[in-house]
């Protein structure tokens, strides 16, 4: 029996999973398997990772955080056919000049071609204190930690019959930082509420190093400070955290030095390459990714691709590649393409970016969509979040699950608009 040829597909996100799915569906030559491996046994969507920290419920309980889950995991075995062997394990090294991946828990995997998608990390920048007295959301884990703490917190409070101020802080301005304090108001709203708090006794406040909001200046930036005056959200601009202590925040701003109070602080200001990637294949001139050709090959092998956070390239029309979810569907799905051209021996394709736009929640059923061209805002612009949503899951399930686990997501998210 001739041993089949291994493609292995490390990690499961975005670009990996897009990349697996396909090659499962184009590639009919047998003598080629494909590796899907992952350390989580589950397919997320970290755009709504937010949605998931803020959601309101009466009562925090086991159905309760299995249902706030669900809305955004899907169990990566039903998103597969039988074409891919999935591994739930973790990477623990990639040796290229032996062609094997080294797992945790499985023996070493030998590969013939390598698609390297295991995504970023959080990047605390050194900053003293920053990461033990923090939250941050790059996790569904983190997700559900920062929503059951600030329920916690506020049943301390009425138990303790407390009446002081509570500085929910949120460091940086990106994308994240902006969706999740607008959100945070909806949540706090339902949270006095429920504990009888003095909703005026709450501030959340975004710190941020530029004087721009999710990268954007003129228009885009005044409709979200619009927004935000709306929901009472404040922004220190041009602001840097120094250090960070259990109640203390210490910030730099114009030269001059202060400290703001703190009750909690969610970190969303810097990711970095994975480690693992940055240690064993990456190159420092990209920041620690992997640097690749418009073919999304590796420069150093061609039978190695990457995509989403873990590859380095520079568009010569719209320079490097954002870290977001649609350019990294679009390389993983011309990684699949380009593998199955290179066995075949055509020609292959070069990376055609997607047009940089921005679909931003600014709480509520209200968001922001920044395209090339033009910028709409309101509740049209929620919904085609939403419709967004939809598509992405029709696009790796089937019509009726992607409709029913949209409606689920939905139904769950609205709660404390």
């Amino acid at each position: 029996m001739v041993k089949k040829r291994n493609i292995v597909v490390l990690g499961a996100g975005f670009a990996g999973l897009r990349t697996a799915q396909d090659l499962s569906r184009k590639l009919k030559d047998p003598a080629f398997e494909i590796i899907l491996v992952d350390k989580s046994d589950v397919h997320l969507f970290p755009a709504d990772f937010y949605e998931v920290a803020t959601a309101f419920h009466r009562k925090i309980t086991e159905e309760c955080l299995l249902e706030l889950k669900k809305t955004v995991a899907i169990p990566i075995e039903t998103l597969i056919n039988k074409k891919i062997n999935f591994i739930h394990d973790f990477v623990v090294d990639i040796d290229t000049n032996s062609k094997l991946i080294k797992l945790k828990k499985n023996e070493d995997l030998h590969y013939d071609y390598l698609v390297v998608a295991l995504g970023s990390e959080v990047n605390y920048f050194g900053i003293d204190g920053l990461k033990e007295h923090s939250f941050t959301l790059k996790t569904l884990k983190d997700a559900l930690k920062i929503n059951c703490h600030l329920d916690q917190h506020f049943q301390k409070l009425w138990r303790e019959d407390k009446d002081q101020q509570v500085y929910i802080n949120v460091g940086g301005g990106g994308a994240t930082g902006v969706e999740l304090a607008a959100e945070l108001v909806g949540y706090v709203n339902c949270l006095c509420e429920k504990y009888k708090y003095q909703r005026h006794k709450v501030k959340v406040q975004i710190i941020e190093g530029s004087d721009k909001l999710v990268g954007m200046e003129g228009k885009g930036k005044a409709i979200i400070l619009e927004r935000f005056k709306e929901l009472g959200v404040k922004v220190y601009f041009n602001t840097f955290i120094t250090k960070v202590s259990e109640d203390k925040l210490f910030v730099k701003a114009d030269g001059e030095e202060r400290e703001l109070d703190m009750n909690l602080l969610i970190w969303t200001g810097g990711v970095q390459v994975s480690k693992l990637v940055k240690k064993s294949i990456g190159s420092n001139e990209g920041r620690g990714a992997v640097l690749v050709n418009p073919y999304l090959q590796s420069n150093i092998d061609h039978n190695i691709f990457a995509a989403g956070d873990n590859a380095y390239f520079i568009d010569p029309v719209r320079g490097h590649l954002p870290m977001m979810a649609e350019p990294a569907y679009v390389e993983g799905a011309l990684i699949a393409k380009n593998i199955i051209n290179q066995i075949k021996g055509k020609p292959l394709l070069m990376l055609k970016a997607p047009p940089t736009r921005f679909l931003v929640p600014l709480g509520g059923k209200y968001a922001l969509f920044v395209g090339e061209k033009f910028m709409f805002k309101g509740f049209f612009a929620w919904f085609l979040k939403r419709l967004i949503y939809f598509r992405y899951t029709f696009s790796i399930m089937s019509f009726v699950k992607a409709l029913k686990k949209t409606f689920h997501s939905t139904r769950i998210f609205v709660v404390n608009d």
